[in-house]
């Protein structure tokens, strides 16, 4: 029997300095627990030919609404809107620029995934309650077939972190732990 192949993309969602470094403006530090099964995600995307789409917050205006709501930070061509160093973008990756929560909205992430020629795409970073749903839910309408992995997304509020989860399931895709999907997808035992 020959398994459905599928252009699956993986998005990589904030995983930023200023979010993820202890000197960062907006430090999450649970969001350092996630590094590893991301890492693991993006190798196996590599390893696979499936493409890695970072999609970084931006800001480049104090007036923009993020920088309104949470101060000013992630700000364009500084080291706090950087991906952290353990995830840096491979040679081959790409980087999407956003200003919102939604990694679609303002952005040319829909073109990218379009002329990838992608239908699957798995999420991970953070937050899980904010830019990982929303970025999900945006793939949803445009769609494509959304994976959120579990132990891939976090965010220093579990109360909203544990109440997100199910919505994957039940309305964007599906949740599935790393392993789950490495086996499903992958081939991997």
């Amino acid at each position: 029997m020959v398994k459905k192949r599928f252009k699956i993309a993986v998005l990589v969602i904030d995983m930023i300095n200023d979010y993820l470094s202890p000197a960062g403006k907006l430090y999450c530090p649970s969001g350092r627990l996630i590094i590893p099964a991301v890492k693991t995600i993006i190798e196996q995307a590599h390893l696979s030919g499936w493409p890695v789409i970072y999609i970084n917050t931006a800001i480049k205006e104090p007036t923009a609404p993020l920088a309104r709501k949470w101060g000013l930070h992630a700000l364009k061509g500084t080291r706090g809107a950087e991906v952290i160093p353990e995830l840096r973008p491979g040679q081959n990756d790409l980087v999407v620029e956003k200003e919102n929560y939604d990694g679609f909205f303002g952005t040319d992430l829909e073109k990218i995934l379009k002329d990838l020629g992608v239908d699957t795409v798995v999420a991970v970073g953070i937050h899980t309650h904010v830019c990982v749903l929303l970025t999900a839910l945006g793939a949803f309408y445009r769609g494509y077939k959304v994976i959120a992995l579990e132990e891939g997304m976090t965010t220093d509020k579990p109360d909203n972190h544990t109440s997100r989860l199910p919505f994957f399931n039940s309305h964007i895709g599906q949740l599935m732990t790393l392993e789950e999907f490495l086996r499903a997808y992958s081939g991997i035992d």
